[in-house]
């Protein structure tokens, strides 16, 4: 099968490029003209250079029987900004794939966030979607313009994803190895964590298993509090460290200072007041069950394990 990847150039989208690869399939990846490729380095694939927001897509989906859809925006400084591309490129990209390949299958992966925070018990895929931030708002809407689509598609929401050539969770790894491990206010929020291998496991099951058209999947694996997730990082680094409390107050403060400096230098940053607004969240739990149910997927790498192959990746590539 040839397999349109979109953003196959970033974290997720390398690690599901490499298992499309190894399971025989042939890949393409659809990357802005000045992405780098250095992920992807060492592996047979065929690169298409475009971008979702201008120009013409078409090319990229001649042939394809898979498209992955990973490419997005995760910042902004307003919520148009998010809209523009994850919610606007992505219709262009359907366009293109309905002119193209419309026997394709769509695989649009969203995010957990799309569906908002959970309650009291993990969130399944029949709870009605209330996201939080200009993030979940944009991928939500990307998610109904496939939907409205009319082309085979499955939505796929993972969680919080790790693990090698990750750079966000990489702050976590260096401050443990400092013997430092920040809590978000009170330690007792509890979110879902998935390794990367793992949800490009699960990626590809979905794309595979027969199942009805706009099919809304949880790629999710086991959840932890950001302090268990600390002390677990801790012990895959094999460093003592401490637990250092960061106060609501001053998250908020801290998010809004991050907002000005970011409008100062005129580049989004990944911390901004709307991540401190999914961070004191009253939590991100999914429940796997659909998915072990209709797809026959779980999440197979032990956290520990996972993360002590993440430590090592980094250690190897002199990011720690």
């Amino acid at each position: 099968m040839l397999a349109l990847v979109t953003g196959g150039q970033g974290f997720i989208g390398s690690h599901l490029c490499e298992r499309l690869l190894a399971c025989g399939h042939r890949v393409r990846v659809l990357a802005r003209p000045a992405s780098s490729l250095a992920n992807l380095e060492g592996l047979a694939f065929e690169t298409v250079r475009g971008d979702l927001t201008q120009g013409d897509l078409a090319p990229a989906l001649a042939g394809v029987g898979w498209v992955f859809h990973l490419a997005g925006a995760l910042e902004g400084f307003r919520e148009a900004d998010l809209m523009r591309v994850n919610r606007d490129g992505t219709r262009r990209l359907l366009a293109a794939c309905r002119a193209r390949a419309p026997e394709a299958r769509f695989m649009l992966v969203s995010s957990l966030a799309a569906a908002g925070p959970s309650g009291a018990r993990p969130r399944t895929e029949a709870d009605p979607p209330r996201p939080l931030t200009w993030y979940g708002r944009s991928k939500l809407a990307a998610e109904q313009e496939v939907l409205a689509s009319g082309l085979n598609s499955v939505i796929l929401r993972p969680p919080v994803v790790f693990g090698p050539r990750d750079r966000d969770v990489l702050a976590c790894f260096r401050l443990a190895q400092r013997g430092l491990l920040p809590v978000p206010g009170n330690g007792r929020r509890r979110y879902s964590l998935l390794y990367a291998p793992d949800l490009a496991d699960g990626l590809l099951r979905a794309a595979e298993t027969p199942c009805p058209s706009g099919a809304v999947f949880q790629l999710t694996g086991p959840d932890r509090t950001w302090a268990e997730f600390n002390r677990a990082i801790a012990a895959a680094l094999g460093r003592p460290a401490r637990l250092v409390p960061l106060p609501e107050a001053a998250l908020r403060l801290c998010g809004h200072g991050a907002d000005l400096w970011a409008r100062l230098r005129g580049r989004p940053g990944i911390f901004s007041s709307q991540k401190v607004l999914e961070m004191l969240a009253a939590g991100w739990v999914a429940s796997p069950d659909k998915a072990a149910r209709e797809l026959g997927w779980t999440a197979p790498t032990p956290l520990d394990r996972a993360l002590a192959a993440t430590a090592a990746w980094y250690r190897n590539h002199g990011w720690l």
